[in-house]
């Protein structure tokens, strides 16, 4: 959801929030997550890979309302040491998708 505020609120965000490390996988650099973040524009999702939580990994799709705009997500978490980044992206994104856009559908 974060990829998807606009500039200023984003950069309100990063203006009041201190980036820390959770785990030694968390980006800390406002610099390289606003990076990681107009990925995630571009890709359609984003895969966090053990930055929240070690043996976390999880995908998340963003939900769009009737105008638009993204107003929730659908996210999946998995064990890190069973299901692996490539599973992520071929066997879960394609369903989180049609997940989202049904969603999509119902909400105003």
């Amino acid at each position: 959801m974060l990829a998807h505020l606009p500039e200023d609120q984003l950069k309100a965000y990063f203006g009041k929030v201190k980036l820390r490390a959770m785990t030694d996988k968390t980006v800390v650099s406002q610099k390289r997550l606003r990076e990681i973040l107009a990925g995630v524009r571009d890709d359609g999702y984003a895969l966090i890979d053990e930055e929240l939580e070690v043996g976390l990994r999880s995908i998340a799709v963003p939900v769009r309302g009737a105008g638009g705009n993204v107003v929730a997500a659908l996210n999946v978490g998995v064990q890190a040491t069973r299901v692996s980044r490539r599973q992520m992206e071929e066997q879960f994104l394609p369903v989180l998708k049609r997940g989202a856009e049904e969603l999509s559908i119902l909400l105003p």
